[in-house]
């Protein structure tokens, strides 16, 4: 799945794939280039975050199947930031539906 195929989701207004550093492989949407930037920054260090978390909700837990983690979703006052692997994508709130978004966030991340 390409990333403007993501655009074509409900709500969605830019996507992007980022590498381990953060740095942009490719984005499509209608966000200036360095709001995407940042939202490609934040992705890649809150993505580091939740495996620590997870990885420690694992541990004190003794439950399996917390880590990996298998995505994210921060929301805001307007808007929510989705993540699944190494694809960040920014939704409108109340636009579609966040469980197809993170489903098609899914797919395109095992591509």
């Amino acid at each position: 799945m390409t990333l403007r195929k993501l655009l074509i989701l409900d709500g969605v207004v830019a996507v992007c794939r980022f590498q381990d550093d953060g740095s942009i492989m490719d984005a499509a949407g209608t966000m200036p280039a360095d709001m995407v930037e940042r939202m490609a920054k934040f992705a890649q260090w809150y993505r580091r975050m939740i495996s620590g978390n997870t990885d420690l909700l694992s541990l004190f837990s003794q439950m399996p199947g917390w880590s990996p983690s298998q995505g994210w979703i921060v929301h805001g006052d307007k808007m929510s930031v989705c993540s699944m692997g190494n694809l960040v994508c920014m939704v409108h709130h109340g636009q579609g539906s966040l469980q197809a978004i993170m489903e098609a966030l899914t797919e395109a991340s095992h591509e």
